[in-house]
């Protein structure tokens, strides 16, 4: 099962990064697929210290479409899982921005498998900087 919550982390951070480049279909300006991951008292807390909702997450998103150059990508690696409870798992793994050094991050995330038994759904995102993970940007992917 713990492949079901490493392939969520991966699949996300993939269509984060298209939609920052634009990428994804955009729609009605909804990144639709991180609106569907996060449930509706989702909290993350930002590697400044700041907490976040759901709505924040979303309305940060939307408004950062299409942003990022071509050559942007979220690097994540060294995604490790662990169930805590029954479908439930935390999961860490580390985070960087081809192209914009010193924004590298450790994130430790809750998950838990949605009730209908299909998916996975984000509780919990807490965001740690990270700046030594920076590499050069040849070194990623």
């Amino acid at each position: 099962m713990n492949d079901l919550f490493r392939d969520e982390v991966l699949a996300l951070h993939q269509y984060l990064e298209s939609w920052l480049k634009g990428e994804a279909p955009k729609g009605d300006g909804t990144p639709q697929r991180l609106a569907e991951a996060l449930v509706e008292d989702f909290v993350v807390i930002h590697p400044n210290g700041r907490r976040g909702t759901k709505a924040d997450a979303v309305r940060a998103f939307a408004a950062a479409y299409g942003e990022k150059p071509e050559a942007y990508a979220l690097d994540i690696s060294r995604v490790e899982t662990r169930m805590i409870g029954e479908g439930v798992c935390l999961a860490t793994y580390e985070e960087r921005h081809r192209g914009e050094p010193g924004r590298a991050r450790i994130a430790t995330a809750v998950l838990r498998r949605r009730s209908t038994g299909k998916g996975v759904e984000w509780l919990f995102l807490q965001e740690t900087a990270a700046p030594h993970l920076d590499k050069k940007d040849t070194d990623l992917r």
